[in-house]
């Protein structure tokens, strides 16, 4: 039995779809089939939008039907499970909880019944997977937090929340790269810029990794400072452990 099903999607796109859950190793695969799929330069094929569990593949209805697409995916969808998935990259992110940036923060810990420094050793404890991107230029999907801080969106969202903000909404963890609307609890914020109008693509892609670590006031002013003037990098840990 196939792990994976591909159905048409309209006439002019492709569903590749795995089990209805969140699973790293599934949005791991979708992510190495994406790299795939766009390396065989399909002339009828524009691109693909990974998702948790799926993979929307996007073609020109006017020179090319699903019929004739489904079997070339199916191909490379094949020979993706006899690969393993590509090394990740996890990046660093230093982030300063609590306070007027992150007025969630309290009602977090009361939800793990725990204190602040509870709650946030619960949220850096973990990498999280980015699964993908999406709602904002930059708005990372990640997961999965520990069920203790899994607490559920706000039941009123905010009308406006601080680019840079860290937020949960039940087992995902994510940051919002400019100011938005958005109803996730706010933890921290982040003295690094997410989003570059003059340099859109992010730093940070989906199928790698975020380590979240904690930095106190001063600090954060330092990498802002640092930040502002290009002078600060965000660290990555390859798959092989080094810097």
């Amino acid at each position: 039995m196939k792990q994976y099903q591909i159905n048409p999607l309209g006439d002019q796109a492709l569903e590749i779809s795995f089990v209805n859950r969140i699973d790293p190793a599934v949005n791991l695969r979708i992510h190495q089939i994406s790299r795939l799929i766009l390396n065989a330069h399909i002339p009828a094929i524009y691109t693909v939008i990974p998702a948790y569990r799926t993979l929307t593949v996007l073609f020109d209805g006017v020179n090319a039907v699903a019929t004739d697409l489904i079997p070339v995916l199916d191909s490379i969808v094949s020979r993706a499970f006899h690969n393993k998935p590509a090394p990740t990259k996890t990046w660093l992110i230093p982030v300063l909880y609590g306070g007027q940036y992150g007025p969630d923060l309290s009602g977090l810990a009361k939800f793990a019944h725990t204190d602040e420094a509870g709650a946030i050793k619960l949220h850096t404890s973990r990498d999280y997977l980015i699964y993908f991107l999406g709602f904002l230029p930059g708005f990372a999907y990640m997961a999965s937090v520990t069920d203790r801080i899994a607490m559920p969106r706000l039941a009123k969202p905010r009308l406006k929340i601080a680019a840079r903000s860290i937020g949960i909404a039940g087992k995902q963890t994510g940051f919002y790269p400019i100011t938005s609307p958005g109803g996730w609890q706010i933890i921290g914020r982040t003295p690094v810029t997410l989003y570059h109008p003059e340099h859109p693509k992010s730093f940070y892609a989906a199928g790698d990794k975020v380590r979240f670590f904690a930095i106190d006031h001063d600090e954060y002013e330092r990498i802002r400072q640092a930040d502002r003037q290009g002078q600060y990098h965000v660290k990555v840990v390859n798959n092989d452990g080094n810097d």
